[in-house]
């Protein structure tokens, strides 16, 4: 007989109504078990080869306990396997290819918290010429190439991102391979014409900011000569969200936290449930550039809460989007070798933070490499989620130790927001389950119904004639 012991990622809570959950955070398993049966599934997790007289219902639950990775073999090592899985993804020279891609540093826009410098630095025909080369010669035969156009503000150079998409297509083409790409902007060019550009040029959706409703947005998020921003970005997504789908991002501090629900008041009025899905950022100074913000940052646990309490709003006004936990095998691009930031000079680094840092880079798409690029390269290699507390934290399968660049930064893990406010969060994340269960029940339902109908009018038909 098969030795079993409980997952290492097992968590339970209860509910008011006495229902308990459990969720695996390896297997990202769900599981609700009425008051009934709550004690008996306890018994079994605790005491998996205990011998017993089982009855059919804790035969039933046993073998549901195990299909989903709540109950393992004992001879099996979760950490051990996640541990192959984040050294394989994060070593090995796979035939894909990431590229975060700066065509410009120069920005319309003088955010607060922004962390980089501001230059009018833009790729150059000789830049462009080599990125084009060197994606040509790191992407495989039937490979795929995903781009993120950052910046600065990207949507200034359009033209080069046309150019270079035109490009990255006729090398996956050639290759047979696939090329898509995503836009970081601030909206403030979103236009139906730009929308329709970047849709040709193989883009999938766009990632917006707004900091609040426009007299927030506007203090936070000015003009580069302190010009006010907000309806043009709110008729920009009205007019292109249906284009190009929106993910908007809502930065958050202290200062502007409680007009959050008066900013999702705002876009539920304007009809965008549909084509926008808002989530919170975190500001934080991760740089130089961006220190004199750090008083007004959140606390970790302080921005959980919110986060919570921001999806319940959500929620209510038809935004059904919420950040559930997803197994990775690695936190971020900045850790993996087929990844790569590159920037206007055609620098390239491992990490968007580091988009203006020249002293970061890694590599050159025009200059040989130096022993301060090796050194570079080797500092980011040799990072080590767990060689840290997260190696036993029970969401590792989630986070992967998080932002590796704050944990290199401060020597802190940057944790996964769950942590927190796990209870609530599960809490919530079963909700929205049985929502979306009772939403797919009713779908079919009627369904179902129209599928009668069909059938009465066709045997009324067939009587009359």
């Amino acid at each position: 007989m098969e030795s079993l012991k409980p997952s290492a990622y097992n968590y339970h809570v209860a509910l008011p109504d006495g229902t308990k959950l459990w969720f695996n955070f390896f297997t990202l398993s769900l599981i609700a078990f009425d008051s009934m049966d709550a004690s008996l599934v306890h018994d079994i997790i605790r005491k998996p080869n205990a011998s017993r007289r089982d009855s059919r219902r804790a035969v039933e639950i046993k073998k549901r306990l195990k299909d989903n990775g709540f109950l393992i073999n004992r001879a099996v090592s979760e950490i051990d396997y996640i541990k192959q899985g984040y050294f394989k993804q994060r070593d090995a020279q796979k035939k894909d290819l990431s590229l975060t891609i700066l065509p410009t540093l120069a920005c319309n826009f003088r955010c607060i918290y922004c962390y980089e410098k501001h230059d009018a630095l833009s790729m150059t025909p000789e830049v462009e010429e080599a990125l084009i080369k060197m994606v040509d010669q790191n992407l495989s035969e039937k490979g795929s190439l995903f781009v993120t156009w950052f910046g600065g503000e990207p949507l200034l150079k359009l033209g080069t991102i046309g150019r270079l998409s035109s490009s990255f297509n006729e090398i996956c083409t050639k290759k047979s391979g696939k090329y898509s790409s995503q836009v970081v902007t601030n909206g403030f060019l979103f236009n139906r014409e730009n929308a329709e550009s970047l849709r040709k040029n193989s883009v999938n959706n766009v990632q917006i900011t707004l900091d609040g409703p426009g007299h927030i947005h506007d203090q936070r998020r000015p003009g580069v000569n302190g010009e006010k921003t907000f309806d043009a970005i709110i008729s920009n997504i009205r007019d292109s969200a249906g284009i190009v789908p929106v993910n908007l991002r809502i930065n958050v501090d202290q200062t502007n936290r409680k007009y959050i629900p008066e900013l999702l008041e705002l876009l539920s009025r304007e009809g965008l449930a549909e084509n926008v899905h808002p989530y919170l950022g975190r500001t934080y100074p991760y740089t130089e550039v961006c220190r004199d913000i750090a008083g007004q940052c959140l606390s970790a646990e302080d921005f959980s809460l919110l986060e919570l309490e921001t999806s319940m709003e959500l929620i209510n006004k038809g935004f059904f989007t919420f950040k559930i936990p997803r197994a990775v095998n690695i936190h971020c691009m900045a850790e993996k070798a087929n990844a790569f930031v590159v920037t206007p000079s055609g620098g390239i680094v491992n990490c968007w933070n580091d988009a203006s840092n020249p002293d970061a880079e890694i590599g050159h798409l025009l200059k040989p490499s130096t022993p301060q690029m090796e050194k570079n390269a080797q500092s980011w290699s040799q990072y080590n989620p767990f060689s840290s507390e997260c190696s036993g934290c029970l969401l590792l399968p989630v986070c992967m130790g998080g932002c590796p660049y704050m944990s290199r930064s401060t020597g802190k893990p940057y944790c996964h927001e769950w942590k927190y406010h796990m209870d609530e969060s599960l809490a919530m994340y079963y909700y929205l389950k049985t929502m979306e269960e009772q939403g797919r029940i009713i779908k079919e339902f009627q369904e179902t119904v129209q599928e009668v109908k069909k059938i009465k009018i066709l045997i009324n038909e067939e009587v009359w004639r």
